[in-house]
């Protein structure tokens, strides 16, 4: 055909399709140039082009016509207009298409998103959310790996939730780190709707544009992007050692700059004893990266005494400062096995030693004891007098005063009830006064 309008052509098989479905399109030229060639642009702000087949048959006329077969998954749900596409010196005709919510079986499957940061830092986290809702309870949700091998894209675990209103919740999404500086359009993994273990449905996010901020010349290739969250511990091991552990949602793969020297240079050991072990976290709620550090204490550490203080380095995206986080780590008895030897034999002379000096004095503290008690429940003058006596094997009162002015007295005014005929006695008084004697 001279006309170029008729050389390249637009074909849909069908012009409404659900959101996560797909429109069969076919693209037929006859023209020169490679039909593969062609800039689709215009149409990925608005779908995920996926290249199906492409071949060539012939016309009527017996000319060439080249053919290549494309799905369009949308990626939102509006009413959309497919803008020609040229080739060359040739342009094809505009096509009307209209996108619907997603529904299988009387069930609507809804989708929501959000990014946490379009303007990020290199290397900062982005965190991208997806939730997506249906009724149907044998459903599941399943992220695609990224097309991308240079895109550096973890994927969190999905979540299922039951709502009240029996509404099956899936939460979801990723986190990106951007390594170059610049605007990137983020073209994100596709997200399966399953039933029964097949796709029935293939979600495309929106093209998101993310302009990315330059990291300063001077800070080193490892340093966290991100602010830090670290805790400590004992653990009573061989030998015993500190627990660290370092959370953040900055990059952290090859440790913390500082860390472990800091850590040798406190516990006076070699570097090489420093154990850390890395993993990243891809929970929907617990993501990023941490490095839990094993160090062994100090020779000599007592629970009290100057702070012990760790001091890491990170880029604060919030400032755009350089920033250091303070970590007091926990204080702990450690010492030689020597040390505790000549400790346990001290403190075993030191117990001995209070045993054999404290033992007379317990022992009178335990007979104070009785006799109080003893007096409590005399009966009378002479009963109280006998339990006296008794106690210390005294032969009279006089023996037991030795000396000392408020006994004398007591033991006049108790022996005259004890010997006199007067029947008046104030028992409880008695007892009383003997009791602040004994």
């Amino acid at each position: 055909m001279e006309n170029s309008s008729h050389e390249l052509s637009v074909e849909v098989s069908q012009t409404k399709k659900q959101l996560g479905q797909y429109f069969r399109v076919t693209l037929k030229y006859n023209g020169s140039l490679p039909l593969d060639s062609i800039n689709l642009d215009s149409w990925r702000q608005h779908f995920e082009i996926i290249h199906d087949d492409e071949f060539n048959e012939k016309d009527m006329g017996g000319h060439t016509i080249q053919v290549l077969k494309l799905r369009l998954y949308p990626r939102t749900l509006k009413s959309t207009l497919l803008a020609p596409l040229k080739l060359g010196e040739t342009l094809s005709h505009s096509v009307g298409l209209k996108v619907t919510q997603s529904m299988i079986k009387g069930s609507v499957i809804k989708l929501d998103w959000d990014i946490s940061n379009i303007s990020p830092w290199q290397r900062e986290a982005v965190i991208i959310r997806i939730q997506m809702q249906s009724t149907d309870v044998s459903a599941r949700v399943i992220l695609d790996s990224p097309k991308n091998s240079n895109l550096l894209l973890r994927p969190l675990s999905t979540e299922r939730k039951i709502l009240k209103n029996g509404i099956i919740q899936f939460h979801s999404g990723w986190i990106y780190y951007p390594l170059k500086e610049g605007s990137l359009s983020l073209q994100l993994p596709a997200i399966r709707y399953q039933l029964s273990g097949s796709d029935r449905r293939r979600f495309y996010l929106p093209l998101q544009t993310i302009n990315i901020k330059t990291l300063p010349g001077y800070l080193p290739p490892d340093l966290p992007i991100g602010n830090l969250k670290i805790s400590s511990d004992i653990v009573n091991a061989d030998p015993v050692n500190w627990k660290i552990n370092v959370h953040t949602t900055a990059l952290t793969p090859y440790g913390l700059p500082g860390l472990s020297r800091q850590l040798s240079n406190i516990n006076d050991y070699d570097i090489a004893n420093i154990r850390i072990n890395y993993k990243n976290l891809s929970s929907f709620n617990d993501y990023g990266d941490v490095n839990i550090v094993h160090a062994p204490l100090p020779s000599w550490l007592m629970p009290f005494g100057q702070s012990i203080i760790l001091k890491l380095r990170y880029f604060n995206p919030e400032t755009g400062m350089l920033s250091e986080i303070h970590h007091t780590l926990p204080r702990h008895w450690n010492m030689p096995t020597w040390a505790w030897w000549v400790t346990f034999i001290l403190c075993l002379l030191m117990s001995v030693f209070l045993i054999i000096n404290i033992r007379p004095w317990i022992l009178m503290q335990i007979r104070r004891y009785k006799l109080r008690q003893q007096t409590l429940q005399v009966m009378s003058a002479d009963q109280l007098r006998n339990l006296i006596l008794s106690d210390g094997h005294y032969p009279t009162l006089s023996h037991w005063s030795n000396n000392i002015p408020a006994r004398i007295s007591f033991a006049v005014k108790l022996n005259k009830h004890c010997f006199s005929i007067d029947d008046s006695i104030d028992l409880k008084k008695l007892r009383h006064e003997v009791l602040k004697l004994i």
